[in-house]
This record gives C-alpha cells, sequence and structure tokens, in this order.
C-alpha cells in the first residue's frame, strides 16, 4: 500500500474518531440526567483511546491494527433513532450511541466493500470491527436498560 494511501486512510478513521469524540463529550455536557452524562463521558473516552490507537499506528508502519471480535446481535438495527435531548432517559442515550456506533461500522464495511487493495480493505474490516465492539457493548446496555423484566 502506498504510503501516502495509508496515511490518508488512517487521517479519514482518525477524523470519525474525533468526530465521535466530540460529540459524546457535547452531549455529556448538555444532558441533565447525571448518569446519561456519564455515559456520553465515557463513550467520549473510548472514542479519544481508539483516536490514541489509530495515530500509533500511522506513525509505525510496523504496527498492526486489530480489534476484538464481538458477536452482533443487531439490536440497533431494529430500533429508531432517537434525537438527543437535554432530558434523555439512560436507555435512549444508550440507543442513540449504539445508533451512532452502527453508523460508522456500516461507513467502514462499505468503504471495504468498494476497495480493491487488499491491504486497505483489511484495515477499513478492522475498523468496522472496532464501531462493532462499541455497539456490541452499547446494545448490551440499551437492552439491559429498556427491558429490565429480561434479568
Amino acid at each position: 500500500m502506498e504510503a501516502e494511501t495509508f496515511d490518508q486512510l488512517i487521517q479519514r478513521a482518525i477524523d470519525k474518531e474525533i468526530e465521535a469524540r466530540d460529540f459524546y463529550r457535547e452531549a455529556a455536557r448538555r444532558v441533565t440526567d447525571r448518569a446519561v452524562a456519564e455515559i456520553f463521558e465515557e463513550m467520549s473516552q473510548q472514542e479519544e483511546y481508539h483516536r490514541e490507537k489509530l495515530e500509533v499506528f500511522r506513525f509505525d508502519p510496523t504496527a498492526r491494527i486489530q480489534f476484538q471480535r464481538v458477536e452482533d446481535f443487531s439490536v440497533a438495527e431494529e430500533t429508531d433513532d432517537v434525537p438527543l435531548s437535554f432530558e434523555m432517559l439512560p436507555k435512549d442515550a444508550f440507543q442513540l450511541a449504539a445508533k451512532r456506533e452502527q453508523a460508522a461500522m456500516e461507513m467502514y464495511l462499505k468503504w471495504a466493500s468498494v476497495c480493491e487493495n487488499a491491504e486497505v480493505k483489511r484495515v477499513y474490516e478492522e475498523l468496522a470491527e472496532m464501531e462493532r465492539g462499541h455497539k456490541a457493548r452499547l446494545e448490551e446496555l440499551f437492552v439491559n436498560a429498556a427491558f429490565p423484566e429480561a434479568w
């Protein structure tokens, strides 16, 4: 893979992590429910951690990017979009965040599906796995909050 192409690919992923971090950080500041604010702050920190990990990967050509594989139960795909509001409940915060992670995962999978370079495709697929991990965690939190009777 050409160095310039690789750098552009990783920079695009870093920009997406920064965008997500900033969204969650701003959401944490705006919501009134302290538990919801903590959820968004934790997500902001995770996005920052992934940004840092991508920065290391970007500047270390010997590094490999690989994320843990998780099962995708497609909960987010079966739920509606929830608007960000100051008074949102924790279950709605989980739902909103899971939908955002779903969109990011789908974006990387789309990029991978049209990529002809095998190395670049693999990187996009790993980035999709990173987002799938976020999504799976948020879906579990959503299910537990939205359907406590299932406990």
